[in-house]
């Protein structure tokens, strides 16, 4: 193993840090708290009927609690993005604003990209001078942007949407729950009023349920009638019902898995930092992103006086020529997660 990282001079180092990350293994201890009202009894019982297929109690909890006035379930948000592009080809062009999920370019047939231009000492991003053309009539963009965590400021966005009223906007923010800000930057409650604007969200990421597959989209346009026409690819099954309900009803617990993720996050960068080949990127999501000045082909150790953090270089992914390298660390206190 090659050591690209110098020590440091930091004195303590957060000896319970867990890195929290986008492949949701982040298994909280008070997160766990919440299935002790879960017995085996109760699973049995929903284990063994039919859920209800009209999720009545579900969509009224996701409701209540995200104040929207409709919802379109989906098998995790990759199932509505399946559906809603197969809608929106129907329709004409597509525009994604790059990097992405990969699942958004894939299914989207014939697309154009808008690749995103940052500055790693900014946590926003703005439209700059974006046009679309006449025949474009979707666009995808997600805020925050899990690929860069960056994040566009809500007045830029509602100022695109507003701008090019023909065209279907879908945002996602699956990754949007992590930033304690993110009441003030969410474009959900606009698109219960605006008729060119879906907004996704998940359960998989701040709410721990990558696992059960369940999200929704909520908005006022008529296209999403015609995703909640196509259906869900797969049923939402009785025990995710169940328990997304009841996550719900724990706003505490949640609330103080964010406040954890963004002090470890903090402890993470801190520790990056201390070393003067890594450039940090900031990030509005769970996710750190950084640049090392020497490019990295092996796995590396960042030492402290008081503790050792193995660095393991997972893979190489292209996102529509936009490369990121996911590392996973060598914390104990938790499984690996990556960061990038």
């Amino acid at each position: 193993m090659q050591n690209y990282l110098e020590k440091t001079n930091i004195s303590k180092f957060d000896q319970e840090l867990k890195d929290y990350s986008l492949s949701n293994n982040n298994i909280d201890d008070e997160y766990v708290g919440i299935l002790k009202g879960m017995s085996m009894a109760k699973i049995t019982e929903l284990i063994n009927k039919y859920p209800d297929y009209r999720y009545v109690e579900l969509t009224n909890s996701i409701k209540k609690e995200f104040n929207v006035n409709n919802v379109v379930l989906g098998c995790g948000s990759e199932d509505l993005i399946i559906r809603v592009n197969t809608a929106l080809r129907e329709r004409g062009k597509i525009v994604i604003f790059t990097p992405n999920f990969y699942r958004i370019a894939e299914t989207a047939g014939d697309y154009k990209q808008v690749r995103i231009d940052y500055n790693v000492k900014s946590e926003f991003v703005d439209f700059g001078k974006t046009t679309f053309d006449k025949g474009v009539k979707g666009v995808w963009i997600s805020n925050p942007n899990p690929m860069i965590g960056k994040i566009y400021k809500k007045s830029g966005l509602l100022r695109l949407i507003n701008k090019y009223k023909k065209i279907i906007f879908v945002v996602d923010e699956s990754t949007i729950d992590f930033n304690d800000k993110s009441n003030k930057q969410s474009v959900i409650s606009a698109a219960q009023r605006l008729n060119n604007l879906i907004v996704i969200r998940s359960f998989s990421k701040l709410y721990g349920t990558a696992g059960l597959r369940v999200g929704f989209a909520t908005g006022k346009t008529k296209l999403l009638k015609e995703v909640e026409k196509l259906g869900l690819t797969f049923p939402v099954n009785g025990v995710a019902e169940y328990f997304i309900k009841t996550v719900l009803k724990n706003k505490s617990t949640i609330t103080n898995i964010r406040k954890r993720i963004c002090k470890h996050k903090a402890s993470l960068e801190k520790l990056l930092l201390s070393n003067k080949n890594i450039i940090l990127s900031r990030s509005v999501t769970n996710c750190v992103f950084f640049k090392h000045k020497k490019i990295l082909t092996t796995d590396f150790t960042l030492n402290t006086k008081d503790h050792k953090t193995k660095f393991y270089l997972e893979n190489r992914q292209d996102f529509d020529n936009f490369k990121i390298t996911f590392v996973d660390t060598g914390l104990e206190t938790l499984p690996g997660e990556r960061i990038l």
